[in-house]
Parts: structure tokens; sequence; C-alpha cells
């Protein structure tokens, strides 16, 4: 990892009832950047991306040898929220 990279981690998570289900909002180490699924159906999400990089470089420097929207990055994402969470570790 480059020395100006932050490593990106899961710092928080709040959840919150929908029509639907349960939606969450998970705050990160990068400032800006928030972990989201709206609990609606739709996929776990990054928005909104900081303005220091365009979706498309967060992307590439955070998950360069996965396709964006693919179902690999939402499983990523939710990766993230896991190790956060204590979930599927022996900690």
């Amino acid at each position: 990892m480059p020395m100006n990279k932050i490593e990106l981690k899961v710092t928080g998570v709040r959840y919150f009832n929908t029509r639907r289900g349960l939606g969450y909002e998970c705050k990160t180490t990068i400032p800006g950047v928030t972990i989201w699924n709206d609990g609606d159906g739709g996929p776990t999400y990054v928005d909104p991306i900081p303005s220091k990089y365009t979706n498309r470089d967060f992307h590439k420097t955070y998950f360069p040898n996965i396709s964006h929207g693919s179902m690999q990055y939402e499983e990523a994402l939710e990766q993230l929220i896991n190790e956060y969470e204590g979930v599927g570790t022996n900690t």
C-alpha cells in the first residue's frame, strides 16, 4: 500500500429500519467515504466519494482487481463490515 493511501476500514455502523428491511450506514477511516445499504433490496455501495477521488479513481485505488458494481465488489464492502463487527473471525 502506498505511503499516502489510508487503509480502508469500517469505524462505525448505524442500522435503521426501512419499509422493506434493514439498512445501514458505515463510517470508514477515509474522511467522506461511507458504505451504505438503503435496506430496500438494492446493493451495498460507497457514497459519496470524497473530492480527492473520482468514483473510478477510488475504486481503482481500493479495489483494483474487482469490477465496479459486481457482486465481488459488494462482497468486498460487506467483508469490511464483517471485520469491524467480528463476524466470521475468532475475535
